[in-house]
């Protein structure tokens, strides 16, 4: 499972809260499991997470990134900063976070 997170106009946290109020409002109008599957990931996310340690991550790394919004990088973080993803990879403009399909949520 991936997520494309938009960091334009928001930081990491609000751009997932966002995204999460997106995806709820779509599973209310025509539910479907990888919908759902996203929104208990997001949550999971936004409570077990650190996000003033995250965005001095992304803010550093973004930093030495050039301008071209298709370009994402790979960021190393410590397993316990990604909960309950397993890799984030980042660009000037936006955040993808993901995890395998078959991995349980927790």
């Amino acid at each position: 499972m991936e997520i494309h997170l938009n960091l334009s106009r928001h930081c990491i946290q609000t751009a997932a809260r966002l995204k999460l109020e997106h995806l709820i409002r779509q599973c209310l109008k025509a539910p479907e499991q990888e919908t759902e599957e996203m929104i208990e990931a997001l949550t999971d996310f936004l409570s077990q997470n650190d996000f003033g340690k995250l965005r001095r991550r992304i803010d550093l790394a973004r930093k030495s990134l050039g301008n071209d919004p298709a370009l994402l990088v790979p960021l190393d973080l410590p397993d316990d900063m990604l909960k309950p993803f397993f890799r984030m990879a980042i660009g000037p403009d936006s955040c993808l976070l993901s995890m395998p399909l078959d991995s349980p949520l927790t």
